[in-house]
């Protein structure tokens, strides 16, 4: 595979009405993939694949922010253009919050896979505005110091 997983078959069929889409689109009818399934045929696992490629494409593209809490008192939130992100840390330790921030800079395709790691880690996709707020939050704070 290439830069994604495959998709499981919980989330494969979580999007079925877009795989038989894709199935048609590719000349498969339902009987034909039913029949290459119980045939064990090679190009199951390609098509698979082919599609989960498409799949997370679309997925990362819509993405603009993540926001990743990891445990007790950590927040990240990134926000996501052509090739570069920005990220927000908030760490609260011994009752004091810290705030960091900078910029990754990455090449425009692999913006999806930098996406697409995030969300394996347990970031979920917020909106700008929740990112937004996050920013502010971190400018109030840094400007009381």
């Amino acid at each position: 595979m290439g830069r994604y997983r495959r998709l499981t078959l919980e989330e494969l069929e979580a999007v079925r009405p877009e795989f038989v889409q894709f199935l048609a689109s590719e000349g498969i009818a339902a009987d034909d993939w039913e029949k290459k399934m119980s045939e064990g045929s090679s190009d199951v696992g390609v098509y698979l694949d082919e599609f989960s490629e498409k799949f997370w494409d679309g997925a990362t593209e819509a993405i603009m922010c993540l926001e990743h809490r990891l445990g007790e008192g950590s927040l990240w939130v990134f926000h996501f253009k052509k090739s570069t992100a920005h990220v927000i840390q908030c760490r609260e330790q011994a009752g004091k919050v810290r705030w960091s921030q900078g910029h990754k800079n990455y090449p425009p395709e692999a913006r999806g896979r930098e996406i697409f790691l995030l969300l394996e880690q347990g970031a979920q996709p917020c909106s700008k505005d929740r990112f937004k707020e996050i920013y502010n939050q971190m400018l109030a704070v840094t400007l009381q110091d």
